[in-house]
């Protein structure tokens, strides 16, 4: 093989890696989005769902008791869709992720590493009660 097609494959792993990713992020924040808020953050917000409370946690924190409560949420959810993956797309981000990605790390790392840089863009201020 070419050290040109060689870096080509390289390249096209790693950009389908940063976009299943990303996807992945999607269906763990449309998850969220369909769970109630559970009010943790009392009356001076109008949450409707975790993922407006995780995006404030985002914003405002870190809250170390609220940081691992959301880990406890968020981490099944991530495990369900990686279990999802066909083995081959699953070994393909794990070779990709191994070997220079922009997140290097597993799957599951890469996917919680990416929630924060979407929830960090949310506007809260229609939530706010003040």
């Amino acid at each position: 093989m070419s050290d040109d097609l060689d870096s080509a494959l390289w390249k096209a792993a790693w950009r389908f890696s940063d976009a299943r990713i990303h996807a992945l992020a999607r269906k763990v924040i449309h998850a969220m989005q369909r769970m109630p808020a559970s009010g943790v953050f009392g009356g001076d917000y109008r949450f409707k769902s975790v993922w407006d409370e995780y995006c404030r946690e985002v914003q405002e924190g870190p809250h170390p008791m609220l940081e691992a409560a959301f880990d406890q949420t968020v981490d099944p959810m991530i495990a369900r869709h990686i279990d999802q993956l066909d083995k081959s797309e699953r070994q393909l981000l794990e070779i990709a992720l191994a070997d220079g990605a922009n997140d290097p790390g597993d799957i599951a790392t890469a996917v919680r590493k990416s929630l924060p840089s979407i929830a960090i863009d949310r506007d809260l201020s229609k939530f706010a009660n003040y």
